[in-house]
């Protein structure tokens, strides 16, 4: 493989090549990073697929561990924990970089700053090569969030912290309390199953996956899932759970499948004051209908979370850091591909449908 290289994949016909190019000068506030490990996110497969339309050509990737190569200045950079960043440390970050001044960003919403940056989102061209995972190198902007990968988590798992581990925390930011309440997790995907810890940990009264895959129901048990139920069965077996243990319904319902009627089903069965975030459905989508006296007499809420914050990015690296032995989390890579074998890296998640696969760098 080259020193220095991007797999570019062209929307047009489809193909992933690599594309030999110097890397560039570095600008105030830069960082290079030699790229360690990607893991291919759902977005990258809808890119790639067509579901999900990008700028193209694109390096595609933004689940990343890397090394600092070079820094672009004298003056001392920091991470988000206020450590000061050196050649050397391995190191993830947000998927998104934003310019302090912007209001979103005061308003602890950077990643819809006007003037947003996404790694792995961005055209290819003569001034951005190095901005995505599949690559061998990552330049990043000012304004993205850094921290140092601790020791006690897999460096080949860390990418997905990056984000869906972020992500799943930025539910629980907007959720009022945990601990106690009854939690409904509709999706048994990389996002569901973190979710399903993180509620574990915060004292869930009890955790309840929906999914359609029982291998994956099965195995959302090893990650805080009390109950599971396949959506493809008949509903009279979910209302046997809320008739018993859950009889007054779910107090959080987290949406990470995207499925539409996975949602009308956790509507169906919200308790007083249920509280519903929806994260999944991030491509095009048909609407939700909702009965406002529903909404009312019984006191619910829906929040929509898209990504996350600097603060989410920070408190799940922290989770890991603190829990990575206590759930399977290893258990996510299953398969491994070099960056070469890109192409090949896709297919093989688009057929055989794995939690993550990796590209080592």
């Amino acid at each position: 493989m080259c020193s220095s290289c991007v797999m570019l994949f062209n929307e047009k016909n489809g193909s992933i090549l690599p594309e030999y190019t110097a890397l560039p000068a570095l600008q105030t506030g830069e960082i290079l990073v030699k790229n360690k490990y990607t893991t291919l996110c759902g977005s990258d497969l809808h890119t790639f697929t067509g579901r999900r339309k990008e700028p193209s050509p694109i390096v595609l990737g933004h689940e990343i561990v890397g090394e600092i190569l070079e820094l672009s200045q004298s003056e001392p950079f920091y991470d988000l924990n206020g450590n000061i960043l050196k050649e050397g440390d391995l190191i993830t970050w947000t998927i998104f970089a934003a310019t302090d001044t912007d209001e979103f960003v005061r308003d602890k919403m950077p990643q819809k700053s006007a003037g947003l940056f996404k790694y792995g989102h961005v055209q290819f061209t003569e001034n951005e090569k190095f901005n995505g995972g599949l690559g061998t190198h990552c330049v990043l902007k000012k304004g993205t969030g850094i921290l140092k990968v601790p020791s006690s988590i897999d460096e080949k798992f860390a990418p997905i912290i990056n984000c869906a581990g972020a992500t799943a925390m930025a539910a629980y930011r907007l959720v009022s309390q945990i601990e106690s309440k009854n939690v409904l997790i509709l999706g048994a995907g990389v996002l569901g199953l973190i979710a399903a810890a993180i509620a574990k940990q915060k004292k869930a009264s009890s955790v309840t996956v929906i999914d359609i895959d029982d291998r994956r129901l099965e195995k959302s048990k090893s990650f805080g899932a009390d109950y599971i139920y396949n959506s493809s069965n008949p509903i009279e077996e979910l209302t046997q759970i809320t008739s018993g243990f859950y009889k007054k319904g779910f107090d959080v319902v987290i949406d990470m499948s995207g499925s539409i009627e996975a949602i009308k089903t956790g509507l169906q069965f919200s308790a007083v004051g249920a509280e519903h975030i929806w994260i999944g459905a991030v491509t095009p989508t048909e609407s939700i209908e909702v009965n406002a006296e529903v909404m009312i007499r019984k006191l619910l809420s829906i929040k929509g979370m898209h990504n996350y914050n600097y603060e989410d990015f920070i408190n799940a690296v922290s989770f890991f850091e603190n829990h990575f032995s206590d759930y399977p989390f290893g258990t996510f890579i299953e398969k491994e591909f070099p960056l070469q074998e890109t192409l090949e890296a896709f297919q093989y998640a688009i057929k055989h449908k794995p939690y993550r696969v990796l590209i080592t760098i």
